[in-house]
């Protein structure tokens, strides 16, 4: 059997963008083995999605480590992939291209270059380097990863009974300028409009959880997993977010919400703006107050 290795090395709200390209690929492909090589993070997660056969993990070790890229070399070898789809497009993916599998065939490995390739959206990007590797693009344009969903604990499912709002404060640690400070505000109207709401911390928010508002949403004592979260947010009648991995889950599973974005790379460009999903953007961040929040909930 054929194999055709797919490199996906970004963090998690880039890994959901790419679940319709990858679901092409595994219709077009549908009679070879395809191979994931992602960030070792969401290799687990990852390995759940229907559209691959296997997952191998990047530690991302540093470039200079050769007995590490050695190894690496050894593993994407082994698994005799003839044909590579770079969805990455980074300078990382194209040394793998040039020093670890040069002599494979690869779809994309070029970091895009020009304000123009720059500026175009992730998911039309997809779609496009998906059509020049010859593979009919029905899905890449609108990812839907409720492949990820697992069952919530019942002691959860019993506090989920009325109308109910789902508050996603945090972000990365690496990224805390992406925090909107106005979520106690927010979740003060949703209640006026009769809605229970909740927040979903994540690890980075676990020493902050007394300041969060609304009631914290967790798991014996620890935070939702993603696959927790792919079950619970489109229950909720609409979801508020940063710019992170969980809003970007939320805006790809039909939910209703808005995601709040400071200075940076527009949101079109991320594609998080989605049919009932809407984005807004404030320059500083804490100048978005909550009322213009709820007013651009679709």
């Amino acid at each position: 059997m054929a194999t055709l290795l797919v490199v996906k090395l970004g963090a998690l709200g880039d890994l959901l963008l790419a679940d319709g390209a990858l679901r092409d690929l595994r219709a077009h492909h549908a009679g070879e083995r395809i191979v994931l090589l992602t960030r070792r993070p969401f290799a687990a997660m990852m390995a759940r999605c229907p559209w691959v056969d296997e997952v191998i993990a990047d530690d991302n070790a540093p470039r200079w480590r050769l007995d590490r890229m050695l190894s690496l070399a050894r593993r994407l070898r082994g698994i005799g992939a003839r044909r590579v789809v770079d969805l990455q497009n980074s300078r990382r993916s194209a040394f793998y291209r040039h020093w670890l599998l040069p002599r494979a065939q690869w779809c994309g490995g070029e970091r895009a270059s020009g304000r123009g390739a720059r500026a175009t959206p992730v998911l039309e990007r997809h779609a496009a380097q998906l059509a020049a590797c010859g593979v009919p693009v029905a899905h890449a344009r609108a990812p839907r990863p409720d492949w990820l969903a697992t069952p919530l604990p019942a002691a959860l499912e019993e506090r989920l009974r009325s109308p109910f709002a789902v508050l996603l404060p945090g972000s990365s640690a690496r990224h805390p300028g992406k925090r909107w400070p106005h979520y106690a505000e927010l979740a003060r109207l949703l209640q006026l409009r009769g809605l229970q709401v909740f927040s979903a911390p994540g690890p980075d928010e676990m020493a902050a959880l007394d300041a969060m508002p609304g009631e914290p949403l967790l798991d014996g004592g620890r935070p939702l997993t993603i696959p927790q979260l792919a079950c619970l947010l489109p229950r909720a009648a609409c979801v508020f977010g940063n710019d992170s991995g969980p809003t970007h889950l939320a805006a790809h599973l039909g939910c209703r919400g808005v995601a709040v974005f400071g200075p940076g790379p527009a949101p079109w460009q991320t594609g998080i703006v989605r049919e009932r999903f809407a984005a807004i953007v404030g320059d500083p961040l804490a100048a978005l107050d909550a009322n213009r929040v709820l007013a651009a909930l679709p």
